[in-house]
């Protein structure tokens, strides 16, 4: 039998016994206050239940009818255990570190092992639910722009002179250029998971053929990269992991199955602004054109908007225009 001294707390009183606990082998339990040597209580450990154990704090007991008894002992456990869990409740810096462990893990998994693991598989995804995908996210951005403005000769011209290009960069014929417009001025252009590449009718008017040309380079190379199935992915990974945390999986195919609706509009992120980036200047050269056309484009159309700022590039999607730009240039100056 385990006698143990501490003290005993009344339930909704301020009143506090020191008090004995007297627990036998088979569970049953009494509590003796040890000023007056009478009997607090007589239940059954099973009928109790610990409270919180934090490292060198008693663990309190608490009673069926509210009372709890709080021994004088740091380490006594009512509930022994054994191995790795009973290591880290009963040591501070174990606890610590598995408090920073925990958001450090989650760090690796949502920023970098699900972003690996979904550059593996997205070129495994069939080219049938990337059409899927591409019809769908059009047909929702289509709500919000209007016809294009430019000329149909124009128009023609271009995309003449774009498929010429990717031609001679040795690039498959699998891209669909459309020209929109915004209802305000828009110098802009993205590329959808089936190989349509929508341009603005304000980036035609604002940058020269060479740019435009460097500009649907790089939205190609979210294509031929597979950024938007690896979004796709991205997003279905964390969206079974927080809903297995919060035990919440009603509605979780249906946020898996429309992650894709809307990728017209969302953001890449940094990583992959930068990898269309250098398949961009590597096909403007394999095309027999010059990279820093790509650089003169961002400079266009970024402005004075994407002033370096290194706290404001950490929270955007996109790496900072000035860093692109002369990552462009200063590959363009390495010799070949």
């Amino acid at each position: 039998m385990q006698r143990i001294k501490g003290t005993y707390y009344l339930a909704g009183r301020s009143d506090t016994r020191p008090a004995l606990a007297l627990l036998r082998d088979d569970g049953s339990l009494r509590i003796i206050a040890t000023d007056y040597d009478y009997e607090l209580a007589t239940t059954t450990l099973q009928e109790c239940h610990e409270g919180d154990v934090l490292p060198d704090l008693p663990v309190e007991l608490h009673l069926p009818d509210g009372d709890y008894f709080l021994p004088d002992d740091a380490q006594h456990r009512w509930h022994p255990k054994s191995g790795f869990i009973a290591y880290i409740e009963s040591h501070l810096l174990t606890v610590i570190l598995a408090a920073l462990l925990v958001p450090a893990s989650f760090w690796f998994i949502f920023n970098t092992a699900i972003p690996a693991t979904a550059k593996v598989t997205a070129p495994m995804i069939p080219k049938e639910i990337l059409n899927r995908m591409g019809e769908s996210s059009l047909k929702t951005v289509d709500y919000f722009l209007e016809a294009s403005e430019i000329p149909d000769e124009e128009r023609q011209s271009i995309i003449a002179e774009w498929q010429k290009a990717a031609d001679n960069a040795g690039l498959e014929n699998h891209y669909n250029v459309l020209f929109r417009r915004g209802a305000t001025p828009t110098a802009n252009a993205f590329a959808l998971a089936d190989g349509t590449v929508v341009i603005f009718d304000g980036l035609v008017k604002q940058l020269s053929r060479e740019e435009l040309i460097a500009v649907l380079f790089h939205e190609a190379g979210h294509v031929d990269l597979h950024h938007h199935p690896q979004m796709v992915i991205q997003a279905s990974a964390g969206a079974i992991i927080y809903g297995l945390l919060l035990s919440d999986m009603e509605g979780l195919s249906e946020a898996i199955l429309g992650t894709g609706i809307s990728l017209g509009q969302n953001a890449f992120s940094r990583r992959m602004e930068t990898e269309a980036d250098d398949f961009a200047a590597r096909m403007l050269t394999a095309s027999g054109r010059q990279p820093i056309a790509l650089a003169d484009a961002l400079k266009s159309i970024g402005g004075d908007r994407d002033a370096t700022n290194n706290w404001r590039e950490y929270l955007s999607t996109h790496p900072d225009t000035q860093k692109r730009t002369q990552r462009i240039e200063y590959q363009e100056a390495i010799p070949d």
